[in-house]
């Protein structure tokens, strides 16, 4: 009897500690924003986050990296090119000091360009190969290395 006792005790405690940890979601700060579009594509970028990666996906259920920038755009009712080197050549390009939430970062990997869409001046949502839609921060060693520019899309 002692020994069941305890082994659902043992029990009751690794379901608390493990349902107290590792299950609070990331908190992804934004600032205040100059627009109501510029919202709503960080919105509707964040509401797939977690989505598979797919080679010239458009979403909903899919995304590549430009992929993903062509649906939050489109959601917000804004059209942009579809490929990464369309997005390149649209709009201007900007300085991290300028960067707001929905403006595009871009990345050359390898031979490749990578895009995503900044939250802040250091995090953004891209469609990663092997996570899928992720958030990650432009400091961090990996992306702070094939780091190329940022554009500014909307005004």
């Amino acid at each position: 009897m002692f020994a069941l006792v305890r082994y659902f005790g043992v029990l009751l405690i690794l379901l608390v500690v493990v349902s107290s940890v590792g299950c609070a979601s990331k908190k992804i700060k934004t600032y205040e924003s100059v627009s109501d579009v510029r919202n709503e594509v960080v919105r509707s970028a964040l509401t797939v986050l977690g989505k598979p990666y797919k080679n010239n996906a458009k979403g909903p259920d899919y995304f590549d990296c430009s992929g993903l920038v062509y649906y939050a755009y489109k959601m917000s009712n804004v059209a942009v090119p579809v490929s990464t080197g369309g997005l390149l050549q649209a709009g201007r390009a900007i300085e991290r000091s300028e960067v707001l939430p929905g403006d595009l970062v871009f990345f050359k990997i390898k031979k490749e360009s990578h895009v995503g869409i900044m939250l802040n001046r250091k995090e953004f949502i891209h469609a990663s190969k092997s996570r899928g839609v992720a958030v990650d921060d432009v400091d961090t060693g990996y992306w702070k290395r094939y780091f190329l520019s940022y554009r500014g899309i909307l005004y």
